[in-house]
């Protein structure tokens, strides 16, 4: 799946960028990795795995983050507009926070292996939610795959080359 996204990306001619949290840079580094077209389509990154780093980098409100929690879908679409500014050359924007492990704010509704995805493209933001069942390690595979699938199903088949 990573290839055939990354490949969508190079033979498109886009560049992404990554705001994350819970995955702490793996995402931007699989992009990365990918045979030699890394610098091809990834821009860059940032890490804002604690909630300081969204509020003072990012300029999360304090407020957004403590009515919905830093792992939500509301801090993961502002974490996404907000890098729209940071990085606006990129023409995709993946943000995600989640629970990758024990600890954060993890209940009932919301339990450890749960991830917040959103994907800024054209003016237009996609949110999803997933559940991982699987170990912390399994969890940050089955992430890069929903990525891929939320990019492959995000970006138009006939976008044009800049």
């Amino acid at each position: 799946m990573l290839k055939i996204c990354c490949d969508y990306l190079e033979q498109h001619g886009l560049k992404i960028a990554f705001i994350e949290s819970a995955s702490a840079g793996y995402l931007a580094s699989q992009f990365a990795l990918y045979k030699n077209t890394g610098a091809n389509i990834l821009l860059g990154g940032l890490v804002c795995y604690d909630p300081w780093v969204k509020q003072h980098l990012l300029n999360i409100p304090a407020q957004l983050i403590e009515d919905y929690s830093a792992e939500s879908l509301e801090v993961t679409q502002a974490m996404a507009l907000a890098g729209q500014n940071l990085f606006s050359c990129a023409d995709i924007i993946v943000a995600c926070t989640g629970l990758l492990k024990p600890g954060g704010s993890a209940y009932s509704d919301k339990p450890e292996g749960t991830f917040f995805i959103s994907l800024a493209y054209q003016g237009k933001v996609i949110n999803q939610r997933y559940y991982f069942k699987h170990a912390p390690s399994l969890r940050l595979n089955a992430l890069i795959s929903a990525v891929c699938q939320l990019l492959l199903n995000t970006l138009p088949q006939d976008v044009t080359t800049r």
